[in-house]
């Protein structure tokens, strides 16, 4: 990666922290997909309100199971 990818920078570290621990509360094995998708959705400007984690996970989840199905992925959480 090279010193201006947009993905290598401190907001964007915090922003997926802040998604993956979504996953691991919800007991998801961290793949590949789920680092991509983390990505695209950090790319696409998503941001949930972090006020109740619950309502978190649940948008997570149901992003991740759209976006799985329209990638062909077979990943469940």
């Amino acid at each position: 990666m090279n010193r201006y990818d947009w993905r290598i920078k401190d907001e964007v570290w915090q922003k997926r922290q802040f998604l993956l621990s979504s996953f691991i509360r919800m007991k998801a094995e961290i793949t590949p997909h789920i680092y991509e998708f983390c990505d695209y959705l950090i790319s696409q400007g998503c941001e949930l309100s972090r006020s109740d984690l619950n309502e978190v996970d649940n948008q997570i989840r149901k992003l991740y199971r759209e976006y799985a199905e329209h990638t062909n992925w077979d990943d469940r959480i």
